[in-house]
């Protein structure tokens, strides 16, 4: 039993994190052959509950090892470990670094540029409107994006680039046979379709637990070049996202948010404390010598047919960047039938979106 086996073994034993892998590691210093230590070698591990060695005596068999396996053919799952000169190098670089990552995807992902994108799980509509333009703008510039495909801000910046030209990466806190949340499970086969990556330290079975998001937060910034915080309160989960991207010596970026939503206390905080503003993707291009590229859409670049009122919808849209129904009826100056009739046919030629309760933006 090599040490790829001994880390899938161990990772699939109940009681086992990637610490206490870690404290085994360390004591069998250079170990090649999981299978030659003796178990009372094993009972002499120090640091570790007695039940837990129990454990590994118990279940430390090539049959045990054969099943677990033979499971990860029935899910279409592979795993990757931290021995293999796949597994991602920013990663294996980090402080406390998974001893095996599960994945579904393309793997070669894993040691591509990308910026990790995070935020509330209940965002305002601004915050839909930054995460999904930003991801997008940066997806067709060719950068993955990586993120925890939660609910929220971490769904739009995965949405955003499937909807751009390049790859995204999803981080879960819970095993890729049980994703959380389930709504976004269309979401997750999407990334895995689109040619993106879905991975997760834990093994088959396991269901998500509060304590695994902040563990799965270190991975988004490990595998990354940097971090951008969208929008997040004063005790946001992905401002501990940020922390580890501190201390990986990570660029850290934030979108700036209103001064009187509660949403965008943290996101501003930490502009004060020295994260990069971010108010257009060239200000996190510059941080790599990314040279940019204007090549996004522009108002004037429409290859289609459009009337003086659509136009000037649109003029608008791209001048205030989103808004309600009835401050574009304002500034056009026309009735709000027209308007609705308008902004529905320029959704069906998908110019512009709709981010809920009539508040619209350039899509």
């Amino acid at each position: 039993m090599n040490m790829d086996d001994m880390y899938l073994l161990l990772s699939h034993i109940k009681g086992i994190g990637y610490k206490t892998i870690q404290k085994i590691d360390d004591y069998f210093t250079d170990i090649q052959d999981f299978d030659v230590v003796t178990d009372e070698e094993i009972y002499k591990i120090p640091n570790i509950s007695l039940k837990i060695k129990k454990n590994i005596v118990n279940y430390r068999s090539s049959t045990y090892l054969d099943e677990i396996k033979e499971n990860l053919r029935k899910h279409q799952m592979n795993y990757i470990t931290i021995n293999n000169s796949d597994y991602p190098k920013r990663l294996k670089h980090i402080y406390d670094p998974p001893h095996i990552l599960y994945f579904k995807g393309n793997k070669d992902l894993l040691n591509e540029f990308c910026i990790a994108m995070v935020g509330s799980r209940k965002p305002t509509n601004y915050g839909v409107f930054c995460a999904n333009k930003i991801s997008k703008e940066l997806s067709s510039l060719g950068i993955n994006i990586i993120s925890g495909m939660a609910v929220g801000i971490d769904y739009y910046s995965h949405l955003g680039c499937l909807n751009g030209n390049s790859k995204t990466i999803a981080v879960l806190g819970s095993s890729i046979d049980k994703p959380y949340p389930k709504q976004n499970i269309n979401l997750m086969n999407n990334i895995i379709q689109s040619g993106g990556i879905v991975l997760s330290e834990y093994p088959p079975g396991t269901d998500a637990r509060p304590g695994y998001f902040p563990m799965r937060n270190r991975i988004i910034s490990g595998i990354s070049d940097g971090v951008l915080i969208v929008e997040a309160s004063e005790k946001s989960g992905s401002l501990i996202t940020m922390n580890y991207a501190l201390d990986h010596g990570k660029n850290v970026f934030a979108v700036p948010g209103n001064i009187n939503s509660s949403m965008s206390k943290g996101s501003n905080q930490i502009i004060k404390e020295g994260a990069k503003l971010v108010s257009s993707v060239e200000d996190i291009l510059e941080e790599y010598d990314i040279i940019y590229n204007q090549n996004l859409k522009k108002e004037n670049e429409y290859q289609m047919d459009l009337s003086n009122d659509e136009k000037k919808i649109i003029t608008i849209l791209n001048n205030k960047g989103l808004l309600h129904v009835d401050f574009i009826c304002e500034y056009t100056k026309l009735n709000i039938k027209d308007i609705l009739g308008i902004l529905n046919i320029l959704e069906i030629k998908g110019i512009v979106t709709e981010l809920g309760n009539k508040i619209y933006s350039i899509k």
